[in-house]
């Protein structure tokens, strides 16, 4: 059975006895959306904070226990703990929309909350600071608290102890804030002793500089506390900041729980001739892939997002040490709308991180109570993990829905309530004894002491306290902690906090460089490329480290080689050998090569050269090694120094390159193609120009390279449909067929889509076809039957990419070549939505239904079953009986649909739609395919991978067929769902009334052990 995701075309009311008219197309997509679909649905009132503690369900070894409620705390957001160990809380009273008369002083507050009378329970509020413009985010910071307001960071201080600030500092001014929901905030003290938040954009001043604005873009934001020296991170989150143990920043957006960054925010820039893609990726799965488990159905603006974070907030990494081992390396993220956290294990993989769920089915807390709105987290100075819950009705911006839905919502529902969590190990663990009693430091050892503390928070205090008091007698017992101390983390925060204290000798960064865990020879590095220049020592031992054990090192060396410019001859050649040795070494990975490319400025062509060199790079093409020898040539073709662009056409072009049996043809075609990128913006002696240009009016200079180039680019269409040749040498050739007018190669592209070819090749192909315009849109649509669902979703943004291919690809829609169900929910609304009004009124009536029109009948007679008394264990055996040959739900199935565990997130109305017409919306990758093979086999099933060297289907019962390339004689797709229409026959009403029933139930019936 397919339950496929069926946002647009869900509908909640009846379905119509006839084909609703063409303007009802976009009404019946948007029904879900904006809130539409559960405006109306009742809500169940707000609980006591003891019925609410009874709604959780937390991950078995650790519990959780209520510490602070109303009217101790209302609209808790943010909870940071002072160098004393007090609690300070950001209350969010204005969100969403501020108070409700204009002319009334801002809502948000920062409370300090305290055990007054020893006894272990907080009984005490009191209020910090109060009138607080949309203030939602805190630090401690120098004796005070670092405050984030919509426009400005604030630095509140108490100097007379009466527990209220007396003094409001505004440090930073000028930030322009998106809305409730985005703008600067969640400072969080990072590993290099800088501030670091997320988004800063605006025209920003500091209290050092008022007269000196300085710019910012919409990323995050930085600042050195010791000099307010302040620019953006080449981070982009939301809300949500935080760093784990080992110095690594993970911040968030709405639909990516877990994001970092590789390349800092100095080295995206700093080669002109290179333009990085990105700086940041994600840790975890993000938007449709991202999972979560609630226990109620989650009520986003999207009805698609159900089941996946749709507002992920608050992420932090666990600092603490009372939580065991088994919590180290876990990062949390908090999911307001569907009420949970949801926990990972983060863990290096290569030169990134990677992570996996703690619970492969389930989050690590998660309520029945709607009202539970966790909004951050927090690691104590006791070790336990700290939860602010807002405890409010709504928390969806009204901005994001529509006005007439806004309008009907109580958006201060709560706003007198809140909660704050503290998750420890459980009861009947070991780790249950009672936590270290935190004792703040009052003296230079104490702070020393706390560097060396198991306790990532107590760590940290330590390092700030020492670095912020620039505390120099430290130095010595720090010292010590980086060449003698067992644990490799107190090596670490003693590194960074002597570089704060500016204490760094020669000896102390060798010391670091050699030391035995790589992380801390990775930080090391970094803290020694500003360095390199005036310490030879330090130069010398950074080089050695290019050949260290541990990739994450090399990385770090490749960034750091960008410091040393071009006009430095005695390090020149030692930095080119050493970036050319990384780039052999570690270039295949992207991120790799984008920090080579970093540190290319004026040394591109050099490295090139290098790598071309060396046989063993030459011999093997791949699209990795493809795309760096591209972007190298880039570099040197933009940068336009001419004894370097003419070295490159000399070395790509040197006689004999015209030879296409040449093993080495792959990385000339390469180059050819950075060469044609680069010339756009080439900053030399010719000028803006192209590739055809140049080659048909070469300088004189350049006039025999420059006719070995286009007998090159000549051998491309023969090279590139060559199918003895490696992959990655026929893709560099499919990029160059994008420099000939397509009339010349089209018969190429249609035999590179055919069945058979290897996918790198197909999506080379469709790429290169972009200026082929109705041409090549007829080559994809052609075909169509024949790609796999990877090659699909490429060609289909292809095709939706100009006025007149959308056209075709809905006129091949309209004549049943292509399924309308391969265009998902916001493609339609584009669509439906189009300037051209022809392609609106197609897209009427292609996606104008609630439901097909040959399940019309079929639904309405089922819809009974929405309101039948039914019983989940009658579901349960229904769906043993009919689905689990295909689906799993609690691990209970077979894995060929999609897991269908979390459809209780789904309304009952979308889920009856999905059983009863499931080809009106199929994903591709839950299309059924069809493979003829040579010998006359015929096999269908998902296409659950694909190679240069054979395709995989899953078949019922998730049985599997490897299938190799040469034995592929015909490929293509119905674009249906595996799961055949026609369930009726198999199922009364009343069973799928207890189907429904069943899905929908929370606990469900247990189903059978496999």
């Amino acid at each position: 059975m397919h339950l496929a995701t069926l946002v647009a075309l869900v509908a909640l009311a009846a379905a119509p006895e006839s084909p609703p008219a063409e303007s009802d197309a976009l009404t019946a997509i948007e029904s879900t959306r904006g809130g539409r679909h559960w405006v109306d649905a009742a809500t169940a009132p707000a609980k006591s904070p003891a019925e609410s503690l009874d709604c959780f369900e937390i991950e078995p070894g650790v519990q959780i226990e209520l510490v602070a409620a109303e009217p101790l705390v209302m609209d808790p957001v943010a909870i940071a703990f002072d160098a004393a160990g007090e609690m300070y809380v950001a209350e969010y009273g204005d969100y969403p929309t501020g108070p409700a008369d204009a002319d009334a002083p801002p809502l948000s507050r920062v409370v300090v909350v305290t055990d007054s009378d020893g006894d272990g329970t907080l009984d005490r509020r009191d209020v910090f600071a109060d009138k607080l413009n949309y203030a939602h985010s805190l630090m401690a910071y120098r004796d005070g608290i670092l405050v984030a307001t919509d426009t400005q960071l604030l630095h509140l201080r108490d100097t007379d102890g009466d527990r209220r600030a007396d003094v409001r500092d505004v440090i930073f001014d000028g930030f322009q804030a998106a809305h409730a929901q985005i703008h600067v905030g969640c400072p969080r003290w990072g590993p290099d002793n800088w501030v670091y938040l997320n988004y800063g954009p605006g025209t920003v001043t500091s209290r050092a500089a008022p007269d000196a604005p300085v710019t910012l873009p919409a990323l995050d934001f930085r600042f050195d506390p010791r000099t307010l020296a302040f620019g953006s991170d080449s981070g982009a989150g939301q809300y949500g900041n935080t760093f784990d143990n080992w110095g690594h920043r993970f911040f968030c957006t709405n639909r990516s729980p877990i994001i970092t960054t590789v390349l800092p925010a100095d080295a995206m820039h700093r080669n002109p001739f290179f333009v990085a893609a990105r700086a940041n990726y994600d840790v975890a799965p993000s938007g449709g892939d991202s999972r979560v488990y609630p226990l109620v159905e989650m009520k986003s603006n999207y009805l698609s997002h159900a089941g996946t974070h749709t507002a992920a907030c608050g992420v932090t990494a666990y600092r603490g040490d009372l939580l065991g081992d088994e919590f180290a390396n876990s990062v949390f993220t908090c999911e307001p709308v569907g009420n949970l956290v949801t926990r990972a294990i983060v863990r290096p993989d290569g030169v990134t991180l990677t992570s996996d769920r703690a619970r492969a089915k389930a989050d690590f807390l998660a309520s029945t109570d709607t009202w539970f709105r966790p909004a951050s987290l927090a690691t104590g100075p006791d070790g336990a993990l700290y939860l602010a819950d807002m405890y409010r009705l709504w928390v969806e911006h009204p901005r994001f829905l529509p006005e007439d839905i806004a309008a009907r919502l109580d958006w201060r529902a709560g706003d007198d309530r809140g909660r704050i969590y503290r998750i420890a190990p459980a009861a009947s663990s070991p780790e249950a004894a009672t936590p270290r009693a935190f004792t703040p430091p009052r003296s230079t050892d104490d702070c020393v002491a706390l560097v060396a503390d198991a306790n990532g928070w107590r760590r940290e205090l330590g390092r700030r306290l020492l670095v912020e008091r620039q505390d120099t007698s430290a130095v010595p017992a720090l010292r010590q902690l980086l060449a003698g101390n067992d644990d490799p983390l107190t090596r670490l925060h003693a590194l960074w906090t002597l570089d704060g204290l500016e204490s760094l000798t020669s000896n102390n960064l060798a010391t670091a460089l050699g030391d035995d865990d790589a992380f801390v020879r990775a930080h090391g590095v970094r803290i020694a490329a500003p360095r390199m220049l005036q310490d030879d020592a330090v130069f010398d031992r950074v080089i050695e480290c290019a050949d260290d054990d541990e990739v994450q090192v090399r990385l770090q060396v490749a960034l750091a080689l960008g410091q040393i410019p071009g006009d430095v001859p005695q390090r020149v050649t030692q930095r080119n050998n050493a970036l050319t040795q990384l780039a052999l070494r570690d270039g295949d990975d992207a991120w790799f090569a984008q920090a080579v490319l970093t540190s290319a400025r004026d040394c591109a062509g050099g490295i090139l050269a290098g790598l071309v060199d060396d046989q063993d790079f030459a011999n093997s093409p791949t699209a990795s090694r493809t795309d760096l020898v591209t972007q190298l040539a880039t570099c040197v073709v933009a940068r336009g120094d001419r004894i370097e662009l003419a070295a490159l056409l000399t070395l790509v072009t040197s006689p004999g390159a015209e030879q296409t049996t040449a093993s080495d043809t792959w990385w000339r075609d390469a180059a050819l193609i950075g060469l044609a990128t680069g010339l756009p913006r080439h900053r030399g002696e010719l000028g803006r120009t192209s590739l055809t240009a140049l080659l048909d009016n070469p300088p004189n200079a350049l006039a025999e390279p420059a006719a070995r180039a286009k007998a090159l680019l000549s051998a491309a269409a023969e090279i590139a449909v060559d199918d003895t040749r490696p992959t990655g040498q026929r893709t560099a050739a499919v990029q160059l067929l994008a420099y000939r007018p397509f009339a010349d190669v089209a018969s190429a592209f249609d035999a590179l889509l055919a069945p058979g070819q290897p996918l790198d090749v197909q999506l080379a192909a469709i790429d290169a076809m972009q200026s082929g315009g109705t041409q090549a849109a007829e080559i994809v649509l052609e075909q169509w039957p024949a790609l796999g669902p990877r090659a699909r979703a490429v060609g289909q943004s292809f095709l939706l990419r100009r006025t007149e291919t959308t056209r075709q690809l809905l006129d091949a829609m309209a004549d049943g070549r292509v399924r309308p169900a391969a265009v998902g929910v916001d493609d339609r609304v584009r669509l439906l939505r189009h300037g051209d009004a022809e392609i609106q009124a197609l897209a009427e009536s292609l996606f104008g239904g609630a439901i097909s029109a040959n399940r019309r009948e079929v639904a309405e007679r089922y819809r009974a079953a929405l309101t039948l008394d039914a019983t989940p264990q009658a579901g349960a055996k229904v769906f043993t009986r009919i689905c689990a040959k295909c689906h799993r739900v609690d691990g209970f199935g077979a894995d060929v649909g999609p897991d269908i565990s979390d459809v209780r997130n789904r309304s009952t109305e979308a889920l009856l739609y999905d059983v009863l017409d499931p080809n009106l919306k199929v994903e591709p990758v839950f299309s059924d395919y069809t493979v003829v093979t040579g010998d006359g086999r015929v096999l269908n099933g998902l296409m659950v991978d694909e190679t240069a060297e054979a395709v995989v289907l899953r078949q019922a019962e998730g049985k599997q067929i490897v299938v190799a390339r040469g034995q592929i004689e015909q490929i293509g797709t119905s674009g249906l769902s595996l799961m055949p229409e026609g369930i009726e026959q198999d199922v009364t009403v009343q069973q799928m009334a207890d189907l429904l029933s069943f899905l929908k139930a929370h606990p469900r019936p247990q189903l059978p052990a496999e």
